[in-house]
C-alpha cells in the first residue's frame, strides 16, 4: 500500500502535478528508491543482452553520477538542503521511465518489433526524461526549465562519457 502510495507521487511527479518538495525528505525513502531504480536498471540493460559486468557497471555508475551533478549543482546554487528530495523525485520518475523500457523491450522480444521501433522509444524517453526532470531540476533550484533540462541533458551525456571511458579501460 505504501509502495502504491509513493509510486503515485512520482507518477503525479511525471506528470507535472507535483515537485520534489512534496515528497518527505527522508533517506529511507531515497534508499529504497535507489535500491529500486538500479534493481530495473539492471534488468533493463540485461534485456538489451549486456553481460552482467557491464550492466552492474553502467547502472553503477549512472546512480554515481546522478548523485554527484545533483550535489554539486545544488551545492552551487545554494540549494544542498533539497539534495534528499530532489533525488528521491529523480530516482523515483526515473524508476517510472525504466518501468517503462522494460515494458518496451520485453514487448518487443516477445512480438517481434522492428528495431526502428526501439530507436523511436528510445528518441522519445530523451524528450520525456529531459522534460520530467528538467522540470525536477527546475523546482530544486528555483530556475527555469531550460536550466533543468540543460542539466539533465550534461547528466546523460556526462553519464554515458564515463561508462564508455571505463568500458574503454576495461577492454
Amino acid at each position: 500500500m505504501v509502495i502504491l502510495r509513493f509510486l503515485q507521487s512520482f507518477l503525479d511527479i511525471a506528470l507535472w502535478r507535483k515537485g520534489p518538495q512534496d515528497l518527505p525528505a527522508s533517506t529511507a525513502l531515497a534508499t529504497l528508491a535507489l535500491i529500486a531504480y538500479m534493481a530495473a536498471g539492471f534488468v533493463r540493460m540485461r534485456l538489451f543482452a549486456l553481460d552482467r559486468t557491464t550492466a552492474l557497471l553502467f547502472i553503477c555508475v549512472d546512480a554515481l553520477m546522478l548523485g554527484a551533478w545533483l550535489w554539486a549543482v545544488l551545492a552551487f546554487f545554494s540549494r544542498r538542503q533539497r539534495f534528499v528530495q530532489t533525488m528521491t523525485a529523480t530516482l523515483g520518475v526515473g524508476l517510472l521511465v525504466l518501468l517503462m523500457d522494460v515494458t518496451f523491450r520485453s514487448a518487443q522480444l516477445t512480438f517481434g518489433f522492428s528495431d526502428e521501433l526501439s530507436m523511436n522509444w528510445l528518441m522519445l524517453r530523451f524528450l520525456i526524461t529531459a522534460l520530467v526532470l528538467g522540470r525536477i531540476f527546475m523546482l530544486a533550484l528555483d530556475r527555469g526549465l531550460i536550466t533543468g533540462i540543460a542539466l539533465t541533458v550534461a547528466i546523460i551525456y556526462s553519464t554515458q562519457a564515463v561508462v564508455q571511458l571505463m568500458l574503454d579501460l576495461r577492454s
